[in-house]
């Protein structure tokens, strides 16, 4: 696929210096490893925090955790760490294996509703985000570089930086609300660009069920089904969508969850997923594409 990840990641790595974002939200909770709740506003606005956004299947994000350990060792005691996995095709075994694997001693929390990522304006993984000592958010970026490594140093001594690093809000565009019918069915894909061929070396298995279920759901749109699929806004854009819809032969509606809005709403931790609905509402809900989907004679 000619969009690889670094075209990807370049067309994120557009920063401005006048954007704020604070981050003192009650509900922004991420779960730790033993299950508990933790309130992200216990520690913001104490001292500075440090965020990573991450998942096992990321390879970026593996080839930075040896740096995100030695910034932990380096920063743990100035700066509050908190490796966050991002729930999208993960589990805790892996997590588990990655934490052994690196020997990460950082708290290891999962973003299980997405609200934390969405809030941070989570691109795609690896994701720093950095907040000075009074809640303010001064640093956004995918890199383990100089820019992050001099921010953290700065941060380590005073708690605050001047010059803040951020994404490009004014790119931000708004997401498309579902249309559901109050009569009859309809199937709704969460899918992504992407993960017929990223998952393809780190998880082959689920790169296969996400090409059946874009065929599978060329067979329903053939078969009369209302149908349309909504593409998670991580790593992609409407090139990407456009390649995607090409390769695939696709002929019903794609649109870009822009702000994961309706992945989050309809906790879509999973891709592929598929949402059937009838009359409405939601009657079944399908991730394993192993087999054929028949929705003709669905009662």
């Amino acid at each position: 696929m000619k969009f690889n990840y670094t075209t990807l990641l370049l067309l994120v790595l557009c920063f401005i210096s006048s954007h704020n974002v604070l981050a003192n939200e009650e509900d922004l909770v991420l779960k730790d490893q033993q299950g508990e709740l933790f309130e992200l506003s216990k520690i913001v606005g104490n001292k500075p925090v440090y965020l990573k956004f991450w998942a096992t299947w990321c390879k970026p994000c593996m080839q930075q955790m040896p740096h995100f350990q030695h910034a932990y060792e380096q920063y743990g005691d100035t700066i509050d760490t908190i490796a966050i996995n991002i729930d999208l095709n993960d589990g805790p075994a892996a997590v588990a294996a990655v934490k052994n694997r690196f020997n990460l001693t950082m708290p290891i929390m999962t973003d299980d509703t997405g609200k934390v990522a969405q809030h941070y304006q989570f691109i795609g993984t690896p994701f720093h985000v950095l907040l000075d000592k009074t809640g303010k958010v001064i640093f956004q970026g995918h890199e383990a570089d100089k820019a992050l490594d001099n921010t953290l140093r700065l941060l380590s001594h005073d708690g605050v930086v001047e010059k803040t690093r951020l994404l490009d809000e004014a790119n931000k565009q708004a997401a498309i609300a579902l249309d559901i019918p109050t009569q009859g069915l309809k199937a709704v894909l969460f899918t992504a660009t992407w993960c017929d061929w990223y998952l393809a070396d780190t998880r082959p298995e689920m790169a296969k069920n996400c090409v059946a279920a874009q065929q599978q759901m060329n067979t329903l749109a053939k078969q009369g089904v209302d149908s349309e699929a909504r593409i998670s806004q991580l790593w992609t854009d409407q090139a990407a969508v456009t390649e995607y819809k090409e390769k695939f032969n696709v002929s019903h509606p794609l649109t870009i969850d822009y702000g994961n809005d309706l992945f989050i709403n309809n906790e879509i931790s999973k891709v592929p997923t598929l949402l059937v609905y009838k009359d409405g509402k939601i009657i079944n809900r399908i991730t394993d594409f192993t087999s054929s989907v028949n929705l003709q004679n669905t009662p």
